[in-house]
Parts: structure tokens; C-alpha cells; sequence
């Protein structure tokens, strides 16, 4: 997801479930439930770079707690070694101990929580709607490099960054109006705003979710061409909650085609567009078990091979169908795979599927 959208969710959560923690907090929870994006610097340097750090490393559940401690560990030596000082407000009417210092521990505990949990819900936040897209997240990391993706929410949803700018900006909105005429607000700025807002957010979620299992269950239900289904996956649509991209595997080929929940009656499978496997080869085995092939294939949900004689060998060109299904071609990985006639390899490298074209 883009980091407007995280920015926008990351305050959501921050107003909506710990809004008297104050500005700190909240600014402590947009950062953090944004950072994670910063691995996307990485298609900076090379496709083997990107592959490595994208959604990886900093969209795991260890990392998203090590980095939302970083602040109250900051605020604990600031204040126990730095000689760092806070100040506290006091309700009106309430008692004032003769000691002060008997306040410090409650205080500083509340403010440690606050500077801690809002920045782990942003982060977690972040992390569950990058896992509900197509490149998948490493949840688990360190203890495995797994990617988990659900294929419900394309990679810059319209509807979600409208609902959540809708429930931040409407009661500034009306805090604006309601400051004119002198109305005093009952609960902390914008926390209903929030609420609604993450709700709708759910409900939109589930809602692809459901339609999503629908699309692959219309598909894993037809044959193709002849040919028995034996794996199906469905992309979102940007705008569209009805329309899904789908590619089904079968024995013989790999099927494109476009799938209308709405309309199942319509559904057509004779109508894909059919992509054939290369038939078996040594080349072809030799290509697979390359260091370049088996990092592309590790993180691949919808891989393509294509098999190419030339003058001085083959080439061998591994793609994920699944980077144009999904709109998301603009950092496609594909892997290339050179050998000589005895199918022993000369060369091989993960490169921008965009460079094949030219």
C-alpha cells in the first residue's frame, strides 16, 4: 500500500484508540507505521536488492516491536541517565501528594504505554494491509522467510485512502464549525471520525475478501480449454470490487482471463487467453536449479517459464504472470538464465522485466 494510505490509517488508529496520548504519540504512530515503505529505496540499486528487501525484513511482527520500542526506550534513558524532564498535567480538583516523586512512576508509565502501543497498532496496522495485497509480506521473518499474501486489495486502493481521508478530514471539519458557534466537544478530537473510518475500512476488506473466494471458486469450477483446473489465483481490479483478474494453471498451460462476480452465468473459460508450458528439458531443469531462479521462484505465485534455442545455447526467462494481473509491472522481477549447448549455465541474473522488452 502506498504511504499516504499508511500515514492516514497510521493516525486513524492513533486517534481513534489512544486519543488522549497526546501529540508525541500520535506523531510517533504515523512514523512508525510508515517507516516499513522505506523498503521500496531499494529498487534503487538492483532487482536482486528489491527482491531481498521488499516487504521483507521491515514488515515482519519482530521488527514492527523492536522499532515501536526504540521511542520509550529513548524517553527511559532520557530521563533516568539524560536528566530529561517532563511536565504533567493535573486535573482540576484533584490532591496533590506531598511527595511528588510518588508520581513519577504511574506517569511515566502511561506515557511509556501510550509512546509504545499506538506506534505497535500503526505498525501492525501497516503490516496486515501489505499482507492482504499481492506481493505478499514476510510475516515470520527471522524464524522464516515466508511470504504471506491474500490477493484482496490492489497496490494504491481509491476507496480506502477516500474513507480515510473522509473520516480525518470531516471532523476537523466539523470541529471548525462547531468552534464558530462555541459548541464545546464531548469526546477527544476526531476520535469517533477514526472509529467510523476503521470500521468502513473492515467492512471494505471483508467485503473483497468475499468476493475475491467467489472469483476463484467460479474459476476452480470450469474446465479450461479441456483441461481440469489445477490451481487458480484472482487479482483485484483498482476500482472495481467486482472485476478480478485470474490465471488458473492447468496441465498444459497457464490461462489469463478477466472474471465478473456479478455475472457468473457470463463466465466464459474458452475465452482465456492461453500461456503453454515448455515442454520438459534437461536445459530447462538445468535453468530451475540456479541460485537466480530458486530466489525468483521462492517469492513467484504465478511463475512462467519460456524456453529459447540460440546460437550458442538457450536461454531461459522465469516470470511471475502474477506482476501483470495485478497492474504492478512496474518493478517486475523476471529471471534470466543463460546455458551452452551442453545445458551447463554461462550466466545467470534477476533483472527488470521491463529491460526484456525493449
Amino acid at each position: 500500500m502506498d504511504i499516504v494510505t499508511h500515514g492516514l490509517a497510521s493516525l486513524a488508529v492513533a486517534r481513534g484508540f489512544f486519543p488522549r496520548a497526546g501529540k508525541a504519540a500520535m506523531a510517533a504512530a504515523v512514523l512508525v507505521g510508515t517507516i516499513a515503505n522505506l523498503d521500496w529505496l531499494s529498487s534503487s540499486f538492483s532487482p536482486s536488492a528489491f527482491l531481498t528487501w521488499n516487504r521483507t525484513y521491515t514488515h515482519s511482527l519482530v521488527t514492527a516491536v523492536l522499532i515501536s520500542a526504540v521511542i520509550p526506550a529513548i524517553l527511559f534513558a532520557g530521563i533516568f541517565w539524560g536528566g530529561l524532564g517532563f511536565e504533567v498535567s493535573i486535573p482540576k480538583g484533584a490532591v496533590i501528594p506531598n511527595d511528588l516523586r510518588t508520581m513519577r512512576k504511574p506517569v511515566l508509565r502511561g506515557i511509556v504505554l501510550a509512546l509504545f502501543l499506538a506506534p505497535l497498532s500503526a505498525a501492525l496496522v501497516h503490516i496486515a494491509m501489505d499482507a492482504c495485497q499481492s506481493d505478499g509480506v514476510a510475516l515470520i521473518w527471522p524464524f522464516s522467510s515466508k511470504r504471506f499474501a491474500a490477493d484482496w486489495l490492489p497496490s494504491i486502493d481509491p476507496w480506502i485512502l477516500t474513507i480515510l481521508i473522509a473520516c480525518i478530514a470531516l471532523p476537523e471539519l466539523l470541529l471548525l464549525v462547531g468552534s464558530e458557534i462555541g459548541a464545546k466537544a464531548k469526546k477527544p478530537r476526531g476520535q469517533t471520525g477514526a472509529v467510523i473510518g476503521l470500521a468502513l475500512v473492515l467492512i471494505y476488506v471483508g467485503a473483497r475478501a468475499t468476493l475475491h473466494s467467489n472469483a476463484l471458486a467460479l474459476m476452480e469450477s470450469r474446465t479450461f480449454h479441456g483441461e481440469t483446473p489445477r490451481r487458480a489465483s484472482a487479482f483485484p481490479e483498482t476500482l472495481s470490487l467486482l472485476t478480478w483478474h485470474g490465471v488458473v494453471e492447468t496441465e498444459s498451460a497457464l490461462d489469463e482471463i478477466g472474471v465478473d462476480v456479478a455475472s457468473p452465468n457470463t463466465f466464459d473459460p474458452e475465452s482465456s487467453l492461453r500461456l503453454f508450458k515448455p515442454e520438459p528439458s534437461p536445459a530447462l531443469d538445468a535453468a530451475r536449479s540456479t541460485f537466480a531462479a530458486k530466489r525468483f521462484l521462492a517469492t513467484a505465485q504465478v511463475p512462467k517459464a519460456s524456453l529459447e534455442k540460440t546460437e550458442t545455447g538457450y536461454i531461459v526467462v522465469l516470470r511471475d504472470l502474477r506482476y501483470a494481473a495485478a497492474g504492478e509491472t512496474q518493478h517486475e522481477i523476471a529471471a534470466v538464465i543463460e546455458l551452452d549447448p551442453k545445458n551447463k549455465v554461462t550466466s545467470q541474473e534477476l533483472v527488470w522485466a521491463r529491460d526484456l522488452r525493449r
